[in-house]
């Protein structure tokens, strides 16, 4: 049994009453109607005298733990489970006790976010929280909070009735380090649910390692002067799989990121581009319950282009089968051979390091075959030469050696040969 306690007062609005009777008294019970792994709730313990009044300031063991009625007649009594089960609890008044049984459900959705805000984006993890207080009573949503300087950072779970309780305490943490990125989806992400999915929350910058802190992987830290590289990102996520891992951060919508993560989750959210500071629409985690891993997705992405519609980050995010895309790299493999000249492309989402749309560049090659596989593999499904899908693409050989040490050590670049490739364009 997994169950951690903590000290707060919640206000609850679904409430199951049950009365026990104890010698002239009553114990009364209110709890949730469901209760959910992931969830915090409250158990409220009241005494009910002769006369039929819950009494006040009144001593009440709960599993041999002391707790005082406050002057509404209730004790209240925090509860978090991260595993589904059924849970004895002994409560006591005087020298009755009794037993009741706590049924704990799987969630329908576990949502682990790992908000990196010690740095200029601090400002806007309270809009998003609020808008996942939507999130649907059975979808557990479970958030790492770093923000600048003395703010409340800590572990937050979303309770029964849509309040974040912080369940563990920080002082000052470093949200740049793939330690406590490992620690935190190893605690929390063992959490009962029935699909998981886990949502990195900063600045991004594709794979992008070079400078040492300007340009970074993702999750960037200033108090720490600490970031995520792609690779320290992998080896922190390393024996863990999600049905789902997302990215509400800029850039990250690289093939080169999502082929070296591809063993570590069924689907990809993320956008090439720029993302505004305003980040997710997360009001899409209200109507989740039911959906499968695609339908996630597609949730996200439909709540991302409403809420951006008449901007142009309406078509960034789109979402990547692991699987198809990975077998659309195998395909591009045969495609290597070495190449004259750049290939003409119109969409750049960065030029440090210089990322290009990678469907226009299949595109200009006449690689259409390659291209198709890597269309199909999208959410949603285009064919379309934009795929919304970045690649390194130097303009020149200055370009290429000023990150070529760093770029081989990728998978991409292993497996395809795109650094040799890139080598023929330019020698």
């Amino acid at each position: 049994m997994r169950r951690i306690a903590f000290l707060a007062v919640i206000p609850l609005t679904l409430l199951l009453a049950s009365c026990m009777s104890l010698n002239s008294s009553t114990i009364r019970v209110v709890l949730p109607s469901e209760l959910y792994a992931g969830k915090p709730f409250e158990m409220k313990v009241g005494v009910v005298g002769p006369l039929g009044f819950l009494l006040r300031n009144v001593e009440v063991k709960i599993d041999g733990q002391t707790y005082t009625t406050d002057e509404s007649g209730y004790a209240r009594v925090p509860f978090f489970f991260l595993d589904a089960g059924s849970y004895a609890v002994i409560l006591s008044y005087g020298d009755v006790s009794t037993k009741i049984v706590l049924n704990v459900k799987p969630a329908s959705w576990l949502v682990l976010c790992w908000f990196g805000a010690d740095n200029n984006l601090w400002e806007y993890v309270n809009s998003d929280l609020e808008e996942m207080k939507s999130a649907a009573k059975d979808v557990a949503v479970i958030a790492f909070v770093d923000r600048d300087g003395t703010m409340s950072d800590g572990i937050y779970a979303l309770s029964m009735d849509s309040v974040f309780v912080r369940i563990e305490f920080f002082n000052e943490t470093n949200s740049g380090s793939g330690t406590n990125l490992s620690w935190f989806v190893n605690k929390y992400g063992t959490c009962d649910a029935n699909k998981k999915s886990l949502i990195l929350w900063n600045h991004g910058s594709a794979w992008d390692d070079t400078d040492p802190y300007r340009a970074k992987g993702i999750s960037y830290d200033d108090q720490s002067k600490d970031f995520l590289t792609t690779l320290e990102l992998k080896n922190a996520l390393q024996g863990t799989r999600w049905d789902v891992l997302g990215f509400d951060a800029c850039l990250m919508g690289s093939v080169e990121v999502l082929y070296e993560l591809k063993d570590l989750a069924d689907y990809f959210l993320a956008s090439p581009g720029e993302i505004p500071s305003s980040g997710w629409d997360y009001r899409f985690l209200a109507s989740i319950s039911d959906l499968d891993s695609k339908g996630f997705c597609e949730k996200a992405i439909d709540r991302w282009r409403s809420f951006y519609t008449n901007r142009s980050y309406k078509p960034l995010l789109n979402a990547w089968d692991s699987e198809k895309l990975s077998k659309a790299v195998s395909s591009l493999v045969e495609k290597m051979n070495p190449a004259n000249g750049l290939p003409e492309v119109n969409t750049v989402y960065s030029t440090s390091p210089r990322l290009c749309d990678l469907g226009e560049v299949l595109y200009s090659f006449g690689w259409s075959d390659v291209l198709s596989q890597f269309q199909s593999a999208r959410i949603p499904q285009t064919t379309n030469a934009l795929l919304y899908l970045s690649v390194f693409l130097p303009q020149n050989s200055n370009q290429l050696d000023q990150y070529r040490e760093m770029y081989s050590q990728l998978s991409f670049s292993e497996h395809t040969g795109w650094l040799d490739w890139l080598d023929s364009l330019f020698h």
